[in-house]
Formats: structure tokens, sequence, C-alpha cells
């Protein structure tokens, strides 16, 4: 190779390379404005609204909101709603984690927005819920290897997975503690609202090296939990994690993945629980027996 066709070829190599390094964030959301919901860009307490789904492009109407003005919702709108169980080193210690992911479903009536009220089922007291890194799938795609799976990620946003507590389930129901088995895991992960997400979606997000909170107050108890850990102790890479599901099931634009956590906690009435994710914001909801 001629001295010209290197150089040519190491300045496209920088290039390229530089193209990657320096790609710009965006911040997307969905919001309600005078009882209709619409998709924006996000830029500086401004909504820019958008013609649709940002994954299918992005349109400009041309008309801006204050963040103050609208309502944020649960900035995708899932047909389905996955999430990942043992997925942080700290669930396996000295064995070997399973090459391939574990997975569960949930239904898109668990989507819920910041600040949204979590009403406990009357099957039982008290929930369990985890600060979770939400992966916002853009492209459909199936059986992906992982550079078609890091194509079809949007980007990222901050997630809870609630799922009812057990032993509160098992004593609702007039059982006893043996029947707390397994399988109620998966089954008391589907309730009404228990997949809150959101509210911005930011893409080209770097996500290796996270720091990421769970808080729990009780204003009337005068309770505090905190927690934090790292998404370095996540033990596959996002890619990976969409790679492997793709080869289950078909995704779609709008799904999301909840990549799992190293911890959840046990909330109940009048608890608040914040989420925080190094760089993606926060997410709070309320959990309460009453619906108004």
């Amino acid at each position: 190779m001629s001295l010209k066709k290197s150089c040519s070829l190491i300045f496209l190599i920088i290039v390229i390379t530089a193209m990657k390094i320096t790609a710009q964030s965006e911040k997307f959301c969905r919001f309600e404005k005078d009882g209709s919901s619409y998709y924006g860009k996000y830029e500086e307490n401004m909504i820019h609204q958008l013609e649709r789904e940002p994954w299918f492009g992005i349109e400009f109407t041309g008309i801006t909101y204050e963040i103050a003005e609208v309502k944020l919702l649960y900035p995708s709108e899932p047909k389905k709603i996955i999430g990942l169980v043992k997925a942080y080193k700290q669930a396996w210690q000295e064995k070997t984690p399973p090459k391939f992911v574990r997975w569960f479903l949930k239904p898109a009536s668990s989507a819920s927005s910041d600040y949204d009220k979590i009403i406990l089922p009357s099957a039982f007291d008290q929930i369990k819920v985890e600060c979770e890194l939400t992966i916002i799938i853009g492209k459909e795609i199936k059986d992906a290897d992982e550079k078609e799976a890091e194509a079809a990620i949007f980007g990222f946003t901050v997630g809870n997975d609630i799922m009812g507590y057990d032993e509160s389930f098992v004593k609702y129901t007039g059982d006893t503690l043996e029947y707390k088995d397994p399988s109620l895991a998966a089954a008391l992960k589907i309730g009404d609202r228990f997949a809150p997400f959101g509210p911005i979606i930011i893409t080209n997000y770097e996500w290796k090296n996270k720091s990421f909170y769970l808080t729990i107050l009780n204003p009337n108890e005068k309770k505090e939990i905190l927690y934090n850990d790292n998404t370095n102790n996540l033990l596959y890479s996002p890619t990976k994690i969409v790679s492997d599901l793709s080869k289950i099931l078909t995704l779609y634009p709008g799904d999301i993945i909840m990549t799992g956590t190293s911890k959840s906690f046990v909330g109940g009435d009048g608890d608040i629980v914040t989420v925080e994710i190094e760089g993606l914001g926060k997410l709070t909801n309320y959990i309460s027996v009453k619906r108004n």
C-alpha cells in the first residue's frame, strides 16, 4: 500500500473514531397537553413537539412548551416490557453466571410515569422496588447479532421494576410461607403500573461506570432507606442483552428492557420511592392503598 493510501486510511479511521467519541446525546420525552399525548425533544426546560415517535425520524411541528406547561409521561409506548433476572454480579458470587440472559415479561399495562401513584393491589400490602438501567428499542429486530443490537438501541432511561412482596402475598391469600415458591417472582411483577420508567430518554448514553441510587422515604413514619450501586456490576452489556432477547422474540420500536439490579427493597403505603441513575435523571413514585 502506498504512503498516500496509508495516510488516507489512517485519517479515515481517526475521523470515524472521533465521530463516535463526539456523538452528541439528545433528550426525548412523551408528554400530555390538554388531554392529548405527544412526543417531543427536550432542550433546556423546553419541549419541541414532534410529529411522531423520534425513532421513526425527527420532524418538528413548530410547537414548543415550557416544561412546567405539560405533564411528562412514560417516554415510549411499549408493546412489551422485559425484565432481567440475576443480571448483576452480586447474584452469582462464586458461581459462574449463565452465558445467556435470564428474563421475564410484563404487560404494557404495567407502564407508568414519573410521579404516578402505584396502587397496592388487594392481594398484598407491600411491594419490592428496584432501580434499573432501562433500554429503549428504536428498531424492529429478530435474531440480531450485537452489532445489529447496538443499532436497534434508541437510548436509555431510568426504570423501577416493581413486584408484589411474596411474603405479603401468601399471608393475604391465607397460605403459609411454604407456598412462597420461585414461580411467584415473575407472577407478582405484572401488576398495574408496576413498571415506571422515564421521564427522559437519552441517546448516545455511556452506560458504563454510572452510579445508581434508590431512596424510600415515608414522611409519616420518618423512615428512610438509602442505597446505591454502580452499573459496572452489570454482567451483560446492553448490546448482548438486546441480541440475546431478539433470539427469543421480536423486539419492536418503543419496547423497553429493564436490565436488572443488585438489590430490591420493600415498600408500603405512604412510601415515596425515588430511583436515579447518574446522567439519566430521577424517577419518583408514590405507593398508596387508595386510588384517589
